[in-house]
């Protein structure tokens, strides 16, 4: 009895199995008939997507584009709402040896040197030498050192995620109606900064006959100095010399050394502490978070900001709601004592593309990403009036028409930005292309834009596009971050309780709860406690990394 069943289960296993291979055989035999190449993928995805009705991020007109055109198919395998949720799925997948996505983003440089370590992520030098077109490369040649993030043992793992290269660097934000109720003018030094600083706080700039305003917004909070967007410090710092707190700078000699325990951060710490001896800035704006900063100038009791020209829009542009005669005005950031300018520079990127190691459709996806960047640089046969018609445009007797109340009081529908739904959360970009372009339109206003892209930008306030050529025109004040690496042994170890001591004294500095002389005992403190180790590991890999072509 017992053989007669093991034989039935034999034979039905047998034929289950013979079944399964001739499904698998057709499948593969239609997937080459419909001549597609399919890559997988994963993404996050927050409420700032959205879809068309009956639209998903597997089935919308981006992937639609990709298929019928290039002949690839986009499989999102999983969607995460934050980079949090997103990275532990990544390290799940990793522990649980489950396979990869063909393609995907990540941020965190840990799980960057985890999935290298693993296995199962492949080095792409010679996929980009072999298959990449040719503008590619010579973006890639152009800022090679954004490769820096995921090049590990000599060998470049992650295609960079480029950012705007400038597009979070502060300018000199100025309440224009009270420097005009004033007779002041726009400061340019630091002496001329102080004197408007004490105008604003000691003449009753809005006129409400009260002792209420204050020079200038600074944020630290919890995050520290030279951190923040809004009321960012690391203009401050940067009058003083050329290193800002937080980040790794090259020394004179060559390696890189850590910002915050330079001496030239005793200067800036001693200045913004005599301002708040002054009252020129607030005692909880100095140490408080961003979000809580920008409420005092928000709500018209700060004359100035340091920030970046996104401010413009928010959270600034929501001032007039509060003051509805309030006018503000993008200027350069004013010089230091001897004449020095500094701010602290974007990433060159926003994260690497990582490849699982078992893919191989190399010549697709550098097709997809090419066109995708024809898009931005004005030469894509597929991308010539907008991203998509009915979706970030519309024609009308013609001509493509980009504005978001024409859109919709034409098709009833709001307008969307399909830019979202790209891998791996919009359309790529590339260091100081955008904001190039909006010096071009605010030097010469009469400048017709080329292409979707160019119009969009040129549609923007002029306030932003002012302060965008404001950032532009000052690129070779940038400080940067040459440290782009996963945390080294030590770091891993020690640098939280590292930045803690940082944070402690800084504020400690700035509140005048103690003398400026203990900045010289923090900074033996921090060597002698792992920080000495972490430098000569930081520079260990930035000596490797540039020794990579």
């Amino acid at each position: 009895m017992q053989k007669k069943l093991f034989s039935a289960l034999f034979v039905f296993i047998t034929i289950t199995l013979l079944v399964g291979c001739m499904e698998s055989s057709d499948s593969s035999n239609d997937s080459e008939e419909d001549g597609l190449t399919t890559i997988t993928t994963v993404r996050t995805q927050d409420d700032g997507t959205v879809y068309k009705d009956g639209e998903d991020v597997n089935d919308n007109v981006v992937t639609r584009w990709a298929e019928e055109e290039l002949g690839i198919n986009f499989e999102y395998l999983w969607t995460r709402p934050n980079d949090e949720q997103y990275n532990q799925q990544i390290r799940l997948m990793m522990s649980s040896n489950e396979p990869l996505p063909d393609v995907f983003q990540v941020t965190d440089t840990q799980l960057i040197a985890d999935l290298v370590e693993s296995g199962k992520v492949q080095p792409i030098g010679e996929a980009i030498e072999e298959h990449a077109p040719d503008r590619l490369k010579d973006i890639f040649d152009e800022f090679s050192d954004a490769f820096n993030q995921a090049t590990i043992d000599g060998k470049r793992y992650g295609l960079p995620r480029f950012s705007g290269g400038n597009g979070t660097e502060s300018l000199m934000w100025v309440r224009q109606d009270w420097l005009d109720n004033l007779g002041l003018e726009a400061p340019e030094t630091l002496e001329e900064l102080e004197a408007v600083m004490d105008a604003f706080v000691n003449k009753d700039p809005d006129g409400n006959g009260k002792d209420d305003t204050f020079g200038l917004l600074l944020s630290a909070g919890e995050v520290g100095f030279g951190r923040t967007n809004i009321g960012d410090t690391s203009p401050v710092f940067g009058m003083y010399g050329d290193y800002v707190p937080g980040l790794w700078s090259e020394g004179e000699d060559g390696n890189l050394v850590y910002g915050s325990i330079q001496e030239s951060m005793k200067d800036s710490l001693n200045k913004m502490k005599e301002w708040m001896d002054k009252g020129y800035i607030s005692q909880e704006l100095a140490v408080a978070a961003a979000d809580q900063a920008q409420e005092n100038f928000v709500s018209g009791k700060t004359g100035i900001a340091f920030g970046p020209p996104w401010a413009w829009d928010w959270p600034f542009g929501e001032i007039t709601s509060n003051d509805p005669d309030a006018v503000i005005k993008p200027y350069q950031l004013p010089s230091g004592p001897d004449g020095e300018i500094g701010r602290k520079g974007e990433s060159l990127l926003t994260g690497s593309f990582l490849f699982s190691s078992e893919f191989d459709d190399w010549e697709k996806f550098f097709e997809y990403w090419d066109e995708t960047y024809g898009y931005i640089l004005n030469d894509s046969e597929y991308f010539e009036d907008g991203l998509f018609e009915g979706y970030d445009y519309i024609m009308v007797d013609g001509e493509p028409v980009y504005d978001p109340d024409v859109i919709e009081e034409e098709t009833g529908e709001e307008k969307v930005d399909p830019g979202r739904y790209f891998l791996p959360t919009n359309v790529p970009t590339f260091p100081y292309k955008m904001y190039g372009l909006l010096q071009e339109f605010h030097e010469n206003p009469d400048k017709e834009p080329s292409g979707a892209y160019e119009t969009d930008l040129a549609q923007r306030d002029p306030e932003y596009i002012e302060a965008a050529a404001i950032i532009n025109r000052s690129n070779d004040i940038r400080i940067e971050n040459k440290f782009t690496g996963a945390p080294t042994e030590t770091m891993a170890d020690q640098w939280s309780n590292l930045e803690q001591l940082e944070l402690e004294i800084f504020a400690d500095i700035v509140m005048g709860n103690v003398e400026l002389e203990e900045f010289d005992s923090f900074v033996e403190e921090w060597k002698d406690n792992g920080g000495d180790q972490v430098t000569e590991e930081v520079n260990e890999w930035y000596q490797e990394v540039q020794s990579v072509e």
